[in-house]
């Protein structure tokens, strides 16, 4: 089976109209940047933000949104904005997609990211069909179902009402509802269903054919579409919880369909990230990791709290960090995740006042000593370094009594390995 052809643009990147498909030059024809277009628009709709923003001469402009468009042979990948050559930036993104949903990334995997030329959606089906594998080599998922059905001896308890719609004149038949122990679970159909549709967008042949292999393992499990699924049925418990990561990922692809983008005769697949969400998960996930081993607590996304209380009526202006860190009940230590370029050239390194309003609020509400603004490293600042800048928002000057500090901090994304390290570093304290 061919190599796909992919066109990788960055973040912001342009992909221009011509009149043909071309990696080197990022160019779609005309019917395809019609569908990115109807794409965008169609996302825009359903989630409230675009792919794709449209530029100067008839070019798209991408967004913080990074993945992979599937356009009938070809595919459209975007690049989160992060300093490296393709295959470094993409094992990042992988790296940081499999943090976040919670999957173990084995080297050879990551190996292969930097050997193949194949896009990212290639790498995660990859993935996916190898965790699958390890669950279901330890048996098949089976749970207690329910089931009914017409049979000749009683089987669980009859069904009185059925019984006699079906069987008023078959006195050798009986309607019975029973608990079956089985494969066909909501679970699995989930599962089965993300492998129909990672059948048809998988390109690589020893992707296919491990696809293929797993639909085979599947057979007793009954099809359902994507939009029929009940994601709720398909919760894990404490007996399933090893599919956990399997469950989130199985999602992320059956919500990548898309039967808005068609180019030809193939339906359109997207498994989209925004990077945004993508930089807060990942740091809050990291810091989690790196302060518990020192005994502290580490919440995402809150605790809450509000910043202020109407004089009649209940608390308001709600406030929830991305990442608190606390010893015992006391905060510590808040982190705000900004997933936007700092420049050296701009006021404050394009620090807008909004944030550091934002970090005030958090200070004053929190009750912290030290609050740090986390923006994405990239080479055009320099060496890396801790702390960029440190601001003074409370202390005498300001007639408040406790002195509170904002750090304007980076955090390197093209090497993961040393995020712990760097948490680390940037969350000593400060000496005032």
């Amino acid at each position: 089976m061919s190599v796909v052809a992919v066109l990788r643009v960055q973040e912001y990147g342009r992909i221009h109209c011509g009149a043909a498909f071309s990696p080197e030059s990022r160019t779609v024809t005309l019917a395809q940047h019609r569908e990115l277009e109807r794409f965008s628009e169609s996302y825009r709709r359903t989630r409230g933000v675009a792919v794709f923003q449209n530029g100067p001469r008839n070019s798209l402009v991408a967004q913080n949104y990074v993945g992979v468009i599937q356009l009938g042979r070809h595919q459209v990948e975007v690049l989160p904005k992060i300093d490296g050559e393709n295959h470094e930036v993409r094992r990042s993104l992988v790296r940081m997609v499999a943090a976040t949903l919670g999957l173990t990334l084995h080297a050879d995997t990551v190996s292969a990211v930097e050997r193949t030329d194949h896009s990212i959606l290639e790498v995660l089906i990859r993935l996916y069909c190898e965790q699958l594998w390890l669950q279901v080599r330890r048996g098949m998922l089976r749970r207690y179902e329910s089931r009914e059905d017409n049979l000749t001896v009683l089987r669980g308890r009859l069904n009185v009402s059925r019984q006699l719609r079906h069987n008023l004149a078959r006195p050798d038949r009986l309607y019975c509802t029973f608990d079956e122990f089985c494969e066909d679970n909501p679970l699995n159909r989930v599962l089965k269903a993300a492998l129909r549709v990672l059948l048809g967008a998988a390109r690589a042949e020893s992707t296919v054919r491990s696809v293929s292999e797993l639909l085979f393992c599947f057979q007793d499990v009954s099809d359902v579409s994507p939009q029929a699924i009940s994601w709720t049925q398909a919760g894990v418990d404490r007996l399933s919880e090893r599919y956990a990561p399997l469950v989130r990922m199985s999602r992320l692809f059956l919500e990548g369909c898309s039967p808005d983008l068609i180019a030809g005769s193939a339906v359109g697949f997207a498994v989209l990230f925004d990077m945004n969400e993508l930089f807060e998960e990942y740091v809050g996930r990291q810091a989690r990791r790196v302060f518990s081993k020192q005994g502290l607590n580490v919440a995402l996304q809150g605790p809450k709290r509000h910043l202020a209380r109407a004089l009649h009526g209940g608390r308001s202006f709600e406030l929830r960090p991305d990442v608190v860190v606390s010893h015992g009940h006391q905060p510590t230590v808040v982190i705000d995740t900004k997933w936007k370029r700092l420049r050296e050239d701009a006021a404050h390194e394009s620090v807008s006042s909004a944030d550091m309003y934002q970090m005030y609020a958090y200070a004053q509400r929190y009750d912290v000593d030290q609050v740090i603004l986390l923006y994405p490293h990239h080479s055009g600042l320099g060496s890396w370094k801790p702390r960029r800048a440190v601001y003074e928002v409370g202390g005498p000057a300001g007639g408040v009594e406790k002195r509170r500090c904002v750090s304007v901090s980076t955090i390197d994304l093209l090497n993961l390995a040393s995020i712990p390290a760097q948490l680390e570093a940037l969350s000593q304290p400060l000496q005032l």
